[in-house]
């Protein structure tokens, strides 16, 4: 990598715990190197790249994202083999980075399989290739740098394994630093060589610090003691496995080394946690349990708090009625508590005095609260920018977007790989064709041309391509969902779902139930405008069909996919999970609803349930209904407060 045009890493500003942990990293390659995560602009690959003059004899081989497997792990050497017609082995990026410095930049965004490979192959020491024909195997000792943007997306729990260490870039904040990488960007651009020549004595310092210490690093003793604490460390923040321990202890030795210490002390165990541990830190089952508890509970004060306020706000008239007990809070069409628990005894009994309580309040709308209101978008909801990991698709799939990735058989998208095929080939691999066909020139002759290819040579490109989902929206507009203004931030939180899935080339539809049936708003369409005015003009008011609402949403989509089976879709469900509308059947509402919901688990369709329910008394209807669709669960408190909200498919990757 050419450093005369770098910034030296001893000029930048700040980012301390960046620094640090690579020079632990360059230090001693078993720590199992280093992953930099954080914002945009936070100069992570800019660091990285400086190191290339701390490196010493190695070198930093860096990983391009459009790399392919042959040019990563090597493949067959197509020059030798068609001058000399035997196969001989050209090595690829990782036999380069063997006793060197690989680095990858945007790891996130490297495909899952090939990152997966070269962490395995670090890890085991060895890169053993079988393809084209050869059979080859060579070591593999390198140090894994990798950066990241966490907003472009995530890596799984066991790649984040892998990675020994884990350091955060954050954006300075104070003045003065801010000033002082301005002025040192400018210095270095204006003059680069006397920029460097001023650096040059501390950057001398520190490389002498860093090749000392890699001689100290072999007369590091690791003490039981020191063992010791690295694992009660571990144990206490619940970590999976036991590489973090051997992880900590590598990083601790390099951290005296770096100190001039054959010796290990309990603060150079605490500072390699500090890279250690923050991936792979997990709480205990029961602090999750009780986390959780402590939110509901939280939640239920404020319920009741605003409740509270709300009826010292607006106090009941009851001028004509003072010897009457005071009225229980209002609930959806003017329904007091008491009511409700009429109304359960009587469904037990099989009876249908619901239904004629709501006709009668439609009939005299003046003795109860307003039959329907429609709540305009909140729009100040906070809702974070949403990132559905949909993964990838075994299933050949056509269409645009930017949504997931997916196997396509049209001439666009990424090629990733070859593969021999026994229908016509339309989109040939050359690269893959040279070198199938390479090894047998010596045999086939000349026929006037530099290559004599058969067919038997001939290799299809395999490509990815991303394509766009369809969300379907099922949302709850029954009376309840009007109380306290809940539908306006129910509004909002599909509202910036809306947006996201405009961004991402989405379609969409929309299914409002209440009363006693479930309406298609908008059929699936690319129209995210008509979407948004559908949400706006949605009325809410009546009972809750909650298990007509699944029904009509899942023969919507059975619907589509017959006629578009290249289609991806997504179901959102919005509601309280108070189902209470009994239809002809007599049969329970809340039965019918988590036996729909079983049959949209059982379809395989990607779910997503965010619970509304925001009473003092939580049903947790909602939870359960998310059970038995398989479906992802979020309450809508949960929605602003989580930094990203993820949607997985259990699919498997191509």
């Amino acid at each position: 990598m050419q450093t005369d045009a770098l910034f030296p890493f001893v000029a930048f500003v700040g980012q301390e715990m960046l620094k640090r942990g690579l020079e632990i990293a360059l230090v001693n390659p078993k720590a199992g190197g280093i992953l930099l995560g954080g914002p945009k602009g936070t100069a992570k690959s800019s660091i990285v790249r400086a190191c290339g003059e701390l490196c010493g004899p190695r070198t930093i081989v860096e990983v391009p994202l459009n790399a392919t497997e042959d040019m990563l792990f090597g493949s067959i050497d197509i020059e030798y083999a068609v001058n000399m017609g035997e196969r001989k082995f050209l090595p690829g990026i990782l036999s380069r980075a063997n006793d060197n410095i690989l680095y990858i930049d945007e790891v996130n965004l490297l495909r899952t399989e090939l990152l997966t490979a070269i962490l395995d192959a670090n890890s085991s020491g060895v890169n053993l290739v079988e393809r084209d024909g050869i059979s080859f195997s060579h070591l593999v000792n390198t140090t894994v740098i990798g950066t990241m943007n966490p907003e472009e997306g995530s890596l799984t729990s066991s790649i984040l394994d892998r990675f020994g260490m884990y350091a955060e870039a954050v954006n300075e904040q104070e003045l003065e630093k801010r000033k002082l990488i301005m002025r040192r960007l400018l210095d270095f651009s204006h003059d680069i060589a006397g920029f460097k020549k001023a650096y040059a004595q501390q950057t001398k310092e520190l490389l002498d610090r860093i090749n000392n210490a890699q001689k100290t690093l072999a007369t590091v003793e690791i003490s039981e003691a020191m063992m010791q604490l690295a694992a009660q460390m571990c144990a206490k923040a619940f970590c999976a496995g036991h590489r973090a321990e051997i992880y900590m202890l590598e990083a601790a030795k390099a951290i005296a080394a770096l100190a001039e210490r054959s010796y290990m002390l309990p603060k150079d165990i605490e500072e390699a946690a500090q890279y250690v541990l923050p991936h792979r830190m997990r709480k205990p089952p029961e602090q999750q349990e009780q986390k959780q508890d402590d939110q509901e509970i939280e939640q239920e004060q404020d319920d009741q708090e605003q409740q509270e306020q709300d009826e010292q706000d607006n106090p009941p008239d009851n001028s004509d009625e003072a010897s009457s007990p005071p009225p229980l809070p209002n609930d959806d069409n003017g329904e007091t508590e008491q009511d409700k628990d009429n109304d359960d005894t009587n469904n037990d009994n099989g009876e249908d005095d619901k239904q004629d309580e709501e006709n009668d309040q439609q009939e005299n709308p003046e003795n109860n609260a307003p039959e329907e209101k429609v709540d305009n978008i909140d729009k100040s909801f906070p809702l974070p920018k949403m990132i559905l990991d949909m993964g990838q698709d075994r299933k050949v799939r056509h269409g645009s977007g930017k949504r997931c990735t997916t196997k396509t058989d049209l001439k666009q998208g990424r090629y990733v790989r070859s593969a021999m095929s026994n229908n016509k080939i339309d989109d040939i691999a050359f690269d893959a064709t040279i070198r199938a066909a390479a090894p047998y020139q010596k045999m086939r002759g000349d026929n006037g041309c530099a290559l004599n290819i058969k067919s038997e040579d001939l290799r299809q490109k395999i490509r990815e391509k991303r394509i766009g989902s369809t969300f379907l929206f099922v949302v709850d507009a029954s009376g309840s969902m009007g109380a306290r203004e809940r539908m306006g931030a129910v509004k909002g939180a599909i509202f910036y779902m809306l947006q996201e899935a405009y961004q991402k080339r989405d379609r969409v539809g929309m299914i409002a139930f209440r009363r006693q049936k479930a309406e298609v708003l908008l059929p699936i369409t690319r129209s995210i405008d008509l979407a948004q005015k559908c949400l706006q003009e949605m009325p809410t008011g009546g009972k809750t069909p909650l298990a007509d609402g699944l029904a009509t949403a899942l023969l919507t989509l059975y619907t589509k996919s017959h006629r578009d089976s290249d289609m991806e879709p997504i179901l959102i469900l919005v509601t309280d999970g108070r189902a209470n509308y009994i239809d002809e059947s007599g049969n329970n509402p809340v039965d019918q609803a988590l036996a729909m919901g079983e049959k949209i688990g059982k379809a395989g369709i990607t779910s997503v349930v965010i619970d509304t329910e925001t009473d003092f008394i939580k049903l947790g209807i909602a939870k359960d209904l998310a059970k038995a669709m398989n479906a992802t669960y979020y309450s809508l408190k949960q929605l602003s407060e989580e930094q990203i909200i993820r949607v997985v498919r259990n699919i498997g990757i191509i």
